[in-house]
């Protein structure tokens, strides 16, 4: 039987057409949230397909930052991108159906990079979001070495 951790409380308030503010009583600001253009949205709002995506590219980063640091990784900057892709499956239903991520760490010294590829491989399997989606997700890593500056 699981144990409950906590919980993540979040609602959203139709403001009309296709859109509408989310909100968390966690001391979150209101995001303007809408349907995508692609499904008659106004466009320029958040959609849950971004928050889908996003969840799984922030999860990366946070766990990435709580691993390097366990393993004292040494590393200047860590950012990611990712990209949901839409389909539209043989029960002619739309489903986001793979992630690729694209994390991008720089270390310090070249000696490091196999060390960083496990890590950001380990981050992924620890990601407690891309666990908890049916979505397949796919890292695609980049890691640069920072040189120093005068050298």
């Amino acid at each position: 039987m699981s144990e409950l951790h906590s919980t993540y409380p979040v609602s959203v308030r139709w403001t009309g057409g296709k859109q509408g503010i989310a909100s968390a009583p966690d001391g979150l600001p209101d995001l303007a949230v809408g349907s995508p253009t692609q499904f008659g949205g106004p466009g320029g709002l958040w959609t849950p397909e971004h928050f889908f995506v996003g969840a799984a590219v922030a999860c990366w980063m946070t766990t990435f930052l709580a691993v390097a640091g366990m393993s004292k990784l040494e590393h200047g900057e860590v950012s990611a991108s990712g990209e949901g892709f839409l389909e539209k499956g043989e029960d002619r239903r739309y489903a986001i159906s793979r992630i690729v991520l694209r994390p991008r760490v720089t270390i310090l010294r070249e000696e490091e990079r196999e060390r960083a590829l496990r890590l950001i491989q380990k981050a992924e399997d620890a990601c407690l979001i891309a666990r908890s989606m049916r979505a397949t997700v796919e890292v695609e890593p980049a890691v640069e070495v920072e040189t120093p500056v005068g050298a």
